[in-house]
């Protein structure tokens, strides 16, 4: 498997759990991401080709779900998750049968099979299909994920206290506003209904607008190995960074961004930054020409910030 397939896999897997385990079972967001690190760090130690990604993605969402008090019960985890994968399946079969003449081959493994689509109380609709509790087949998932719960925990070491970037974002926030070190590069004058802002109230759009861009920042990097390669803090604090060029935002007085960001190096920074992008810039409607001035700030902060680069990280 090439780095690129393994890139795409892991990406794959990723949206994979984020849509089973946020809208499917509604765990909540910390668990969906505690979810996402242990997959990341169990296929850092395995092959894709040892195990299938969607029963692994199943086996860390049920055990993220205990780790992170919000326990889901394994015939919940197996049904929700088996009918998203169904699902794709069947809109990925629609495509394929859609293409030049309807004569397009599927992908190896991801098409339904007509008596899948056909199951009871499916009448053919993916959105209705479940799966029988009474078949070989979810006979045969339950006891893999069971086996693959305990090869994770085996895989990781049992360390199940993860920490996730949210907190730093919010920590990070915080601080900067608290110092009054931020500014409008084009400070709005007006609210959504058109309502002169007063001072006070820029402040807080400001805040919101930083935290809110930085979070959504932090959920992309999770469909990266980006929690295998930094510490939370350090993947937080360079959210903050994206965030702050992504909606306007800017240090007061002139000030370089990485004189700010406290725990992180021009290079820490420049790689989070630029690992985040990629991935952005390959989903459609991507503001390319946003991420390109942002590349251009990186590559200036690490031409003129070399000294500061070196500094001493204040420890989290």
């Amino acid at each position: 498997m090439t780095p690129e397939q393994e890139r795409q896999n892991r990406r794959r897997t990723c949206r994979f759990i984020e849509e089973a385990g946020g809208r499917s079972l509604k765990l909540p967001r910390v668990a969906v991401a505690t979810a996402t690190v242990f997959f990341h760090r169990f296929y850092s130690r395995h092959a894709f080709q040892e195990h299938d990604r969607f029963e692994v993605a199943m086996a860390c969402l049920l055990l993220a779900g205990k780790t992170e008090e919000s326990p889901k019960k394994l015939d919940l985890v197996i049904r929700e998750c088996w009918k998203l994968r169904r699902r794709a399946q069947a809109a990925q079969q629609k495509l394929m049968a859609g293409g030049a003449g309807g004569g397009s081959p599927s992908t190896p493994g991801m098409s339904p099979t007509t008596a899948e689509l056909r199951s009871p109380g499916g009448g053919g609709n993916p959105d209705n299909i479940q799966i029988d509790p009474k078949s070989e087949e979810y006979v045969r998932l339950k006891e893999r994920v069971l086996l693959l719960e305990r090869v994770i925990l085996h895989t990781i070491g049992f360390e199940l206290s993860i920490d996730h970037p949210y907190k730093f974002v919010v920590d990070c926030v915080q601080q900067l506003n608290k110092k009054r070190l931020l500014e409008y590069a084009d400070p709005p004058t007006t609210d959504k209904k058109g309502m002169p802002l007063s001072k006070g109230a820029q402040n807080n759009q400001l805040v919101q607008q930083l935290a809110q861009n930085a979070i959504n920042f932090a959920n992309d990097s999770m469909h990266t190995t980006l929690c295998l390669q930094f510490a939370a803090s350090e993947i937080g604090t360079a959210c903050v960074y994206l965030s702050g060029k992504y909606s306007g935002i800017r240090p007061a007085n002139g000030r370089p961004w990485i004189e700010l960001l406290e725990g992180i190096t021009a290079e820490e920074l420049t790689s989070i930054s630029l690992q985040i992008l990629e991935l952005l810039s390959l989903k459609e409607g991507a503001e390319r020409e946003m991420f390109k001035n942002i590349r251009r700030d990186l590559d200036k902060m690490a031409g003129d910030g070399a000294p500061s680069a070196k500094r001493q990280k204040t420890s989290g």
